[in-house]
């Protein structure tokens, strides 16, 4: 399914993929390239609780000014170098967290970063899991290489459904919902 986005005007995806995933799709810049890319927000209450994943496509092109390399497999990095700020009406919340990559199952030519936290109470997402669900509130996903001198993949997202985005992500976000 192709979905087109205006820059910086985002869509929900049809419909979310399972009754604990939302798909949102967004425009990225990366140094002069721009690109439509999507988040995923899944709620796992019993395990590693709630999780953002960034798909970026086309990701071999970016190998000479992102390196999409050093966030994959057991040696990628661990640094914080990942940092989610929302913007709404009930003000900003941001963090800044590790993230791991991989290749995307489908389509095989994009990447994806995703931020979970290791248990549930120590998810990074919790402090700003009120903010998705804001109506009109902006996400803003700044992922920062680790090799110096390379671009940020600067991502935003416009929340245009927040009850379809607060129906997933509370049942993770318990006691930070307001």
């Amino acid at each position: 399914m192709r979905i087109a986005a205006p820059a910086l005007a985002v869509a929900l995806l049809a419909s979310p993929v399972l009754a604990d995933e939302i798909g949102l799709v967004g425009e990225a810049t990366i140094g002069s390239a721009s690109r439509h890319v999507t988040l995923r927000l899944a709620c796992d209450p019993a395990h590693a609780g709630l999780s953002a994943a960034l798909t970026i496509p086309r990701f071999a092109d970016l190998s000479s000014t992102f390196d999409v390399d050093a966030f994959t497999g057991a040696s990628g990095t661990t640094k914080p170098l990942t940092a989610i700020r929302v913007v709404g009406a009930n003000g900003v919340r941001s963090m800044i967290a590790p993230a791991t990559g991989a290749v995307a199952a489908d389509p095989a030519t994009s990447f994806t970063l995703t931020v979970a936290g290791p248990k549930r109470t120590e998810n990074p997402l919790r402090g700003i899991a009120p903010g998705f669900a804001q109506p009109g509130a902006r996400i803003v996903w700044t992922q920062s290489s680790p090799r110096a001198g390379d671009a940020s993949v600067i991502a935003t997202f416009l929340v245009t459904d927040a009850t379809a985005i607060r129906n997933v992500v509370e049942p993770c976000a318990a006691g930070s919902m307001p």
